[in-house]
């Protein structure tokens, strides 16, 4: 196989991708315009808004196991280090869902 065989076989994978990616902009357009407003309007009551009083008291408590985790560590308690280190990653697991 030559070079410029290689070549034209590049050409014309670009070129067919280029034309796959315009075919479908153009297809999603045609969704969209043929789409009315109201269906792809939000509205405020169907957003839930995360409670940013309650992340922020799971977050000072998951703070305070860390450090108490590195103080118990220091002593060279390593299976309550690693409990409380556990303990702290539960608790940023409830702080992402509050």
């Amino acid at each position: 196989m030559g070079t410029e065989t290689v070549i034209g076989d590049i050409k014309k994978m670009i070129d067919k991708d280029y034309q796959e990616a315009v075919d479908d902009i153009k297809k999603a357009l045609t969704v969209l315009e043929n789409k009315s407003t109201p269906e792809l309007t939000i509205t405020n009551k169907e957003i839930k808004h995360p409670d940013a009083k309650r992340h922020l008291q799971v977050s000072v408590v998951k703070s305070i196991v860390r450090i108490l985790a590195g103080g118990v560590l220091c002593a060279g308690e390593l299976f309550w280090a690693g409990s409380l280190l556990i303990l702290a990653e539960g608790l940023g697991i409830i702080e992402e869902l509050v």
